[in-house]
């Protein structure tokens, strides 16, 4: 899961306005975790994805003049993978879920337990949101470690209890002190309650500078 973000449900018009801004895409078809990062890059959007979720899948390939939503929604053409949008105002970012079960199921022929399938949609995204407003809000509160100014990458798992454990990074944000606050940092989160026991595991978090997120900010500090 790659992660950067807010904490709840964009509503439509927050979603729209994601989708406003029109870009020149250049992605070719690849691996699907290399394309979601070069999306994101291109855009400044934070993406939030399960690594097991993505793994073995390929994108399709992005070469066009596009609004991000559209064109994150080709690049998942055929991937058996969707994007929703989470945020609140002008902290938005995309979680990528499996395809609604009704259209797995009629490609694959077979009838979808749709009220099973729905009570596990809600739950994960419930959970994602949870996650990423316990970090987001955890890494703004501490200085060493506030979003804005440089790009990390961690992975990470939450345990049963809720605490973020086995936590690495996989890209050094280029100041060694602040590696060890970040690390230091997830290791004394807690979420509210337990993943749900069917989420892919561990979790990765990208954490990309102002630059590259525009009108994403931490809170100001009193």
């Amino acid at each position: 899961m790659t992660l950067l973000g807010a904490d709840a449900r964009a509503h439509p018009e927050e979603t729209a306005a994601v989708s406003d801004g029109r870009a020149a895409f250049d992605i070719p078809r690849q691996p699907l975790h290399a394309a979601l990062e070069q999306y994101g890059l291109r855009t400044g959007l934070p993406v939030f994805f399960d690594a097991g979720l993505v793994a073995g899948r390929e994108s399709h390939a992005v070469q066009m003049t596009a609004a991000p939503a559209e064109a994150l929604r080709l690049l998942l053409q055929g991937t058996g993978l969707v994007a929703d949008y989470t945020g609140t105002g002008s902290t938005v970012a995309f979680v990528l879920k499996p395809a609604p079960a009704e259209a797995v199921a009629q490609a694959a022929g077979t009838a979808p337990d749709t009220a099973e399938a729905a009570q596990a949609a809600v739950a994960d995204r419930s959970y994602d949101g949870l996650v990423q407003t316990r970090i987001w809000e955890t890494f703004c509160g501490n200085p060493r470690t506030a979003p804005g100014g440089y790009r990390a990458a961690m992975r990470f798992v939450i345990d049963g209890t809720g605490r973020i454990a086995n936590a690495f990074l996989l890209h050094t944000s280029g100041d060694r002190a602040r590696d060890g606050a970040i690390l230091d940092t997830l290791r004394q989160i807690r979420i509210d309650r337990a993943p749900p026991p069917d989420m892919a595991q561990p979790l990765t978090m990208l954490i990309l500078p102002r630059s590259q997120t525009p009108g994403l900010e931490c809170p100001a500090r009193h």
